[in-house]
């Protein structure tokens, strides 16, 4: 019975790394674009969850169903990250002149 349990874990972890945090990518796609802000892996993690429900993925509605329960995991961790990472969003929002030379590649 515990194997089958660790199995259903081990999955649901694996289903949530491969999603991606949304944390991570909020940082690295979408700021750089829109301007910084706080929260930004929950504010992703929202828009994720609200696109897998209405069908707005750019997937197949199949993987739509599979990644939906990895994004509702992923929100809690994303917003404790956002959390340890707010005084980095704090100083990148109040200071940008010190960004503001670095280009991505």
């Amino acid at each position: 019975m515990n194997t089958k349990r660790g199995l259903a874990v081990t999955l649901v972890l694996i289903a949530t790394l491969a999603s991606g945090c949304a944390s991570i990518r909020a940082r690295t796609d979408v700021l750089p674009r829109k301007g910084w802000t706080v929260y930004p892996g929950a504010q992703q993690g929202v828009t994720d969850i609200d696109a897998a429900v209405n069908g707005k993925l750019p997937y197949p509605g199949w993987m739509q169903v599979l990644l939906f329960p990895a994004f509702v995991l992923d929100l809690p961790v994303g917003a404790v990250f956002d959390t340890l990472a707010l005084p980095y969003d704090l100083y990148r929002i109040n200071h940008p002149e010190d960004f503001a030379g670095r280009k991505r590649k």
